[in-house]
């Protein structure tokens, strides 16, 4: 079942008419609601979304962990194989997780239609706290807000796609090792998990290849889609969107609570009810490419 779960964006007031368009190809299904609740400018974090040319991929897992080869699973977990191809058009994803700053400038916008994160204990984040990603948003909610920056949630493909930065079989967003070790001999984490306290600002640590932040770690992110264990199976290669229906919709990256690193690589599959707000599940938007690289 789902671990427990957390995330925000700036200056709100949208440019009447604002829409980011693109190819039917590329907008994804999952039951998101593609109208804005109000008008509003471009935030900060629209500004940063990084646009990428799309193209194809292997999609999953490509090694056995060793829980699996001994056994050791609750439950079937090969929901992350096979491996299998996938193809992509252009899109453009936030480089940030969204912001608790941003997501208060959300929740003011008139007709925004959404309640602030219960944890911050009024309609804007506790002093200090707004580089933060915002977390204990539902999926409905984070749909909203992408939607009135003319966005989208990313589809899972795009989110792995995004994550591993171009490089193609890796565990983590910058490699295989999940530490690093210093001159001294001192072994640092490349990613915020295993703490007690919480998520630390957005951009803390180093960007992937694509110039992505936090892609691992920090908070969980909800996707567009729907999880079926054995999706992957039957998944196409033509820009797959998940399962029409579901209960469940998928999470992605880990977060700074989850001890167990595996959680934090780049395809790792993870699911939460979508109604659900959890103080380790956040969300970054996505849209269609202005330009390509």
């Amino acid at each position: 079942m789902a671990r427990p779960l957390l995330r925000v964006a700036a200056a709100w007031g949208l440019v009447a008419g604002l829409v980011l368009g693109g190819s039917s190809a590329a907008q994804p299904t999952g039951g998101q609601t593609p109208t804005a609740p109000a008008p509003a400018t471009p935030s900060t974090a629209a500004s940063a979304r990084i646009p990428l040319a799309g193209g194809e991929f292997w999609m999953g897992r490509t090694r056995l962990w060793l829980m699996d080869e001994i056994g050791w699973q609750v439950r079937e977990r090969a929901d992350d194989r096979p491996v299998h191809r996938v193809r992509l058009a252009a899109f453009a994803i936030d480089a940030h997780e969204v912001t608790n700053d941003d997501y208060a400038a959300f929740v003011a916008a008139p007709g925004a239609g959404v309640e602030p994160p219960y944890h911050w204990g009024g309609r804007t984040p506790p002093a200090g706290k707004g580089r933060l990603p915002v977390y204990n948003v539902t999926w409905h909610d984070a749909v909203k807000y992408c939607a009135a920056l003319g966005g989208r949630l990313p589809t899972e493909a795009e989110w792995e796609y995004a994550a591993r930065g171009g490089v193609a079989d890796l565990d983590y967003p910058w490699g295989n090792d999940y530490t690093d070790t210093t001159p001294d001999g001192t072994a640092t984490k490349r990613a915020h998990s295993g703490s007690s306290t919480g998520p630390r600002p957005v951009g803390s640590f180093a960007p992937n290849a694509f110039g992505l932040y936090d892609v691992s770690g920090n908070v969980w992110e909800w996707t567009a889609d729907w999880y079926d264990l054995h999706y992957y199976a039957e998944s196409p290669v033509e820009q797959p969107t998940g399962p029409a229906t579901g209960r469940y919709k998928v999470i992605r990256g880990g977060s700074w609570a989850d001890t167990e690193t595996r959680l934090g690589t780049v395809y790792f599959r993870n699911f939460t009810a979508p109604d659900t707000a959890q103080p380790t599940v956040g969300f970054r938007c996505a849209g269609p490419a202005p330009s390509t690289r």
